[in-house]
């Protein structure tokens, strides 16, 4: 999308891509800037999909089905303080990411709903990202790909 400013009224998007895309950036960090923007849903295949986007955005409703790389997911609350709603079908570990990595605080004091399919993410790692952020959240609804063993954490 090279000319956003022309959406200034857009408030809902639902994005269905047929090919791989290269950069989460690439199509969303334009729309993610539109002022008026509550509600995205998108399916995508990434060939490769590092958010490095850090605009805050006016989102409230973000639905991504398609997999996305755990090593962007801070980025990704980092510029969505208004986020009420959150899912994701496929949260992603990567050999890049930096474990033990200190996180920034963020305030998501809206979200309160969270959606997501753990897909080889360390529950150590993803244990700091509830601590951190996720301290009004009424409904987690996790899934993932390591069995139930994973989330018997008793923690």
């Amino acid at each position: 999308m090279k000319h956003p400013l022309y959406l200034t009224t857009l408030h809902t998007l639902t994005i269905s891509f047929a090919e791989h895309i290269s950069s989460f950036d690439i199509i969303f960090s334009p729309i993610f800037d539109l002022s008026t923007f509550k509600y995205c849903k998108s399916e995508y295949q990434p060939f490769f999909d590092y958010f490095t986007n850090y605009a805050s955005s006016p989102i409230e409703y973000l639905i991504i089905n398609g997999r996305f790389q755990f090593s962007s997911f801070h980025n990704l609350l980092s510029c969505l303080p208004k986020l009420q709603h959150l899912s994701i079908n496929s949260l992603v570990d990567d050999y890049y990411y930096q474990k033990n990595k200190k996180l920034s605080p963020i305030q998501l004091k809206y979200l309160k709903y969270v959606s997501l399919k753990l897909d080889c993410v360390y529950f150590d790692e993803f244990e700091k990202i509830i601590k951190e952020f996720f301290h009004h959240i009424q409904i987690l609804h996790l899934t993932t790909v390591r069995g139930e063993t994973y989330l018997d954490a008793k923690r």
